[in-house]
């Protein structure tokens, strides 16, 4: 039944849904500035205005930019696939699959079909369900210890974790059920969806198939705002200057990064500006030298071999592929501006 009542809500087509399905192009409802913020951070005050939680449905029949949030996101893969990047590590996420995101991943999500139901749970205040849970700050399983870090803000917050729930009817139960809750608005609502989404953290250890996480090391406590520096200011950043800023040997502050993170820090420089570039890309208009101006390059000769060394393709190649997501100009009517919270007839 809880299949059936989810999947007659997830499967209708919302306002935003039938526009971009007919003109195959890519709402801003959010009306996110790419140009001056190329990775955009998801505002919450459009999802917990009445909870800590929330959940939506991820719009089809479009791609989903790059972009970070303040609030954990999970994702669930209810009907048919697609393949999600995480810090630019591609992840297929296959139905009945469920990804959790801490909060400053940079997230993007190939293009969603017919079939390609994702739905998002949306986490404002982890200790606040920590607390509801009763369990989580003194368990010491992954998704416990995932969720306590998330909720600690001075913490490095790039994990993620992927569950397969395929071979647990309960967890899959139970999540749906926490989907149907979220989506209809029935008396008692924000009590049952904490009861529920505590009895399903409960259920995930078991189903865990890929993991990313580092958590709180007081040992590199000091070196969190370099990080945090790294991610605002790739444009024009270099690592004797970092070096410099924080009074380190240049070769020993490099040598840092990549045990902090396992990329050295050209690598995060160049996937932060591929990721700015490929939004550039679906969301605005910008030539190739605009774009190159906005993260930080001299010339086209360094964005096409930015393109070619991670993607294996040239910038013109991917911005023809995309061209049919860019950003609608004008005014969205108000009763689409936020059917991307809900199911919309």
């Amino acid at each position: 039944m809880a299949s059936r009542v989810l999947s007659q809500l997830l499967f209708r087509l919302n306002r935003v849904e039938r526009y971009q399905k007919k003109t195959g192009q890519n709402f801003n409802y959010d009306n996110l500035d790419f140009i001056h913020h190329p990775i955009p951070r998801m505002p919450q005050f459009e999802f917990f205005q009445e909870s800590n939680i929330a959940i939506t449905k991820n719009n089809r029949f479009s791609y989903t930019p790059a972009h970070t949030h303040d609030f954990i996101e999970f994702n669930y893969m209810y009907s048919g696939s697609c393949v999600q990047y995480i810090n630019d590590e591609p992840i297929k996420l296959r139905q009945h699959q469920l990804l959790v995101m801490d909060r400053d991943v940079v997230q993007r999500i190939d293009y969603a079909g017919q079939k390609d139901i994702i739905i998002n749970i949306l986490l404002r205040d982890t200790d606040d369900f920590a607390e509801s849970a009763g369990y989580l700050k003194n368990s010491a399983d992954t998704v416990s210890q995932f969720l306590y870090n998330a909720a600690k803000r001075d913490s490095p917050h790039n994990n993620f974790i992927l569950f397969d729930l395929s071979k647990n009817e309960v967890a899959t139960k139970l999540l749906e059920s926490l989907a149907i809750k979220g989506l209809e608005d029935t008396a008692n609502r924000n009590e049952l969806l904490r009861l529920i989404f505590a009895a399903l953290m409960l259920e995930l250890p078991g189903t865990i198939r890929r993991r990313s996480v580092s958590y709180t090391n007081p040992a590199n406590d000091e070196f969190l705002p370099i990080l945090r520096a790294i991610s605002a200011e790739y444009q024009t950043v270099s690592l004797s200057e970092l070096a410099t800023r924080f009074g380190y040997n240049t070769n020993y502050l490099g040598d840092k990064i990549r045990e902090m993170t396992g990329k050295s820090f050209k690598e995060l420089i160049d996937r932060r500006r591929l990721a700015a570039a490929q939004n550039l890309m679906i969301r605005t208009s910008c030539s190739a030298a605009e774009i190159c101006d906005i993260i930080g390059y001299k010339n086209n000769s360094s964005l096409f071999r930015l393109f070619k060394k991670y993607l294996a393709i040239t910038p013109s190649a991917y911005k023809a592929k995309v061209s049919h997501q860019r950003l609608i100009t004008q005014p969205l009517l108000p009763e689409v501006r936020h059917a991307s919270r809900t199911p919309q007839n």
